[in-house]
């Protein structure tokens, strides 16, 4: 077995196993947490595939309408998607990282957690000067097998700014390439006033070559963030993140997944 996924394996059964300690100079997963948007917000929002495809809470805007009380959007624990959380995934090299995703499978990790992820974040304000965000992730399974989540959130009505409105849309499942050109349409370029956007990627190392502004990002799920305030910079660092993964999973012989 490859060295570097050795050392993976080794890192994630040990990591797992009770009263364990295990060096941290290997790349590994340290472990696995439920996946959250990058959004700026008080309290968390969860990867959570809708039943249905779409999920939505407005209460604050109905409550102050109508007078009535309306329960929040509760989440289905059962339906939020699983993140791997790596350690030292900044320093892997593109054909280290093919051989990560190309033995994932051989590993004891659950199949059903994605290998890798892309969050692709818009940032506006509107009306007065509420703040808008639009989020949507890719998530990429070792198979090639994709989804696609979004969400889209605001501060509440002037008289409720302390209860966003928000709504999640899911896609089915994917294949790489339908899933990287819906991604790259996501992005909008002029979404309102004081806009601006922001990538994250799971692991870090897809990050090397992106011309934002880098800083920690401080969210469960993404170590760090690249920040944009031109759209046409975001826009081209996008594509050619989705192209290298796209050439990622071509030189390990993926057959893209078909819907």
């Amino acid at each position: 077995m490859n060295q570097v996924l050795q050392g993976f394996r080794l890192s994630w059964d040990l990591r797992n196993s009770p009263d364990v300690s295990v060096p941290g100079d290997m790349f590994s997963i340290v472990g696995v947490a439920p996946g959250e948007y990058p959004i700026d917000g008080w309290k968390p929002y969860f990867l959570e595939i809708p039943a249905d495809g779409l999920k939505a809470d407005i209460v604050g805007r109905i409550s102050h309408a109508f007078g009535v009380v309306v329960p929040s959007a509760i989440w289905n624990r059962r339906r939020i998607v699983t993140l791997p959380r790596y350690s030292r995934d900044w320093y892997l090299d593109m054909a280290q990282l093919a051989t990560v995703v190309r033995g994932w499978s051989s590993t004891t990790i659950p199949d059903d957690i994605p290998c890798l992820a892309v969050a692709l974040r818009s940032s506006w304000h509107y009306g007065e000067d509420r703040l808008a965000q639009s989020v949507a992730v890719l998530m990429i399974w070792n198979d090639s097998v994709c989804r696609l989540l979004r969400l889209d959130w605001s501060e509440g009505p002037l008289e409720d700014c302390i209860t966003p409105e928000w709504c999640i849309q899911g896609s089915g499942l994917l294949s790489l390439s339908g899933a990287l050109g819906e991604m790259e349409s996501l992005h909008r370029e002029n979404p309102g006033e004081k806009a601006s956007f922001s990538l994250f990627v799971l692991p870090s190392c897809l990050g090397k070559n992106l011309r934002g502004r880098r800083r920690d990002a401080g969210y469960s799920s993404w170590k760090q963030e690249w920040s944009y305030v031109d759209h046409r910079d975001i826009r081209s660092d996008l594509r050619e993140l989705l192209s290298q993964i796209s050439r990622l999973f071509a030189s390990e012989g993926v057959f893209d997944w078909k819907t």
